[in-house]
């Protein structure tokens, strides 16, 4: 049997079960789960973004979009079925939350707020807007504003690379001790001036050389490269808050 879902004006098609296993693996780290769901639920989040913002929203080109993208990314973690909420309507809600803090951050849309963002609130009681979002997440602090932009931040200088976050999620190695050993090599490249230089010069690797020098085979420094990219931007880089997801692997 097939179940049939219509959110604003968005229709999905979803297999009994499949995605409660998608969004199961999802938090529990497996990258290829969380690309599957953001995937197949972009035309939703860009639903929501749409009727939040009350125009068509392009992906790549409007940061409502990229908004929503991060809201939903989130909402997997945040989210927790025990409560008995919806999965959808909890993303939807974190989306409008945040796209709120977006055009409230926005000094120059300070007074043009969407009316359409503000929606909905009123319905406290449905279920007390979903326990509070899970009573994970809070109102945006400075803190989450800052992480936000420093993630729009990576997004753009990933570009400058040809590459974006599902390619780096596609390239995050799946187990721990891996995942460990390639923010070590990013480190230890980024330590390493001549390589950084070619970097700069080149956009690539120079993935033989480092391969020789930190004993990792060149096949896995390759497929894991826009990962290892990614970790070097961070390190490299502005990033304070992003820095704090690598600290583990010293």
């Amino acid at each position: 049997m097939i179940n049939i879902e219509r959110r604003t004006n968005f229709v999905r098609v979803v297999k009994p079960g499949m995605r409660e296993d998608l969004l199961a693996l999802a938090k529990r780290g497996a990258p290829e789960a969380r690309e599957r769901l953001i995937q197949d639920y972009t035309p939703f989040i860009l639903a929501i973004a749409a009727k939040v913002s009350g125009r068509y929203i392009r992906l790549g080109e409007d940061e409502e979009g990229s908004i929503g993208l991060l809201a939903f990314n989130e909402a997997i973690d945040a989210y927790n079925d025990a409560k008995g909420n919806s999965f959808l309507k909890f993303c939807e809600l974190v989306i409008r939350r945040r796209l709120l803090d977006f055009y409230r951050h926005e000094q120059k849309r300070q007074q043009e707020i969407p009316a359409t963002v503000l929606g909905g609130e009123e319905e406290e009681a449905d279920g007390q807007i979903l326990d509070r979002l899970q009573e994970n997440l809070v109102a945006a602090s400075e803190e989450e504003l800052e992480r936000r932009e420093e993630i729009l931040a990576l997004k753009a200088r990933l570009a400058e690379y040809g590459i974006n976050f599902r390619e780096v999620a596609r390239s995050c190695p799946r187990h721990r001790d891996a995942r460990l050993r390639a923010i070590k090599v990013a480190k230890e490249i980024a330590q390493t001036p001549a390589w950084l230089a070619a970097l700069a010069e080149r956009k690539s690797l120079p993935l033989t050389e480092i391969a020789r020098k930190v004993g990792v085979s060149r096949k896995t420094l390759e497929r894991q490269r826009k990962y290892i990219l990614a970790v070097l931007i961070v390190l490299c880089g502005d990033f304070p808050h992003l820095k704090e997801y690598f600290r583990e692997a010293q």
